[in-house]
């Protein structure tokens, strides 16, 4: 009889480092964005995210971080920005990050 898959330990051997990044001076943490809880994906398309697709997965990451963030001015094209430097540290695209570019 073969011994089950246990994902927990492959949960814990792939976790990443958190992905870390500066607004305004202040430093924010974002987990891998592998890292997110599966439910997530009954709220946004991770194959082509829109611009709210991506301030949903950004809010998310953030967490208790978001509150903060979101009170900081930034341009769409740098939070398109924020969330491709995001995919990049994770090494797998979540989706296309076209939906926030500043063209």
């Amino acid at each position: 009889m073969s011994t089950a898959f246990d994902l927990d330990v492959w949960v814990k051997e792939a976790r990443k480092e958190p992905f870390r990044f500066t607004l305004a001076g202040h430093i924010f943490t974002l987990p891998a964005a592998g890292e997110l809880d599966k439910k997530i994906l009954k709220s946004v398309n991770v194959d082509a995210p829109s611009a709210t697709d991506i301030e949903t997965l950004l809010r998310s990451g953030l967490g208790a971080q978001w509150e903060s963030f979101d009170e900081i001015p930034a341009p769409l094209a740098a939070l398109g920005e924020l969330f491709r430097q995001w995919q990049k540290h994770e090494g797998t695209p979540l989706g296309e990050s076209s939906a926030l570019s500043d063209s």
